[in-house]
């Protein structure tokens, strides 16, 4: 017997599939483990690298779009990311709850041309992005979560 509403069923069966699909990985302020099951891992969790001032920790993934996310943690939540890759990865999910203030920014910003670099600074968040299609890259950080006396840009994250 054929369903009455194959076209509805089809319809939530590539909502199911799209939404598994999606890479998660850590979001700027959460828990840095949120990064497992969200790609190739590049940099084993919770691996300290010995370049890494005052005990933080770098976790990178690839995400099926090929995209390096780099995500900087200490005492088990994220601090900055950085990453780059051919398209720019979805802001809301890397920045989290900091993304309504980065929309914020985003719809107050006077852009100086299609390709202009973006950068937001507020007291709560720092982000930069910047490229062209097939070449885009990116960096952002809650200052009130940095280690104090860590500069950022020893991570590669724009200040």
């Amino acid at each position: 017997m054929q369903s009455p509403f194959p076209g509805k069923i089809l319809l939530a069966g590539a909502t199911f599939a799209l939404c598994c699909a999606t890479p998660l990985y850590a979001a700027l302020g959460g828990p840095a483990s949120a990064i497992l099951n969200s790609g190739q891992v590049v940099t084993a969790p919770g691996h300290q690298l010995a370049q890494l001032p005052q005990g933080v920790q770098a976790q990178t993934v690839v995400t099926s779009q090929n995209v390096t996310i780099t995500e900087f943690s200490r005492g088990g939540t994220v601090f900055a990311i950085r990453w780059d890759g051919p398209i720019i990865p979805d802001q809301s999910q890397l920045l989290g709850s900091y993304f309504p203030e980065y929309a914020a920014g985003m719809q107050a910003r006077n852009p100086k041309g299609r390709n202009a670099p973006v950068q937001i600074r507020s007291q709560s968040l720092v982000a930069h992005v910047q490229g062209h299609m097939r070449a885009f890259s990116g960096s952002a950080y809650a200052p009130a979560l940095v280690p104090a006396g860590l500069s950022v840009s020893t991570l590669g994250v724009e200040p």
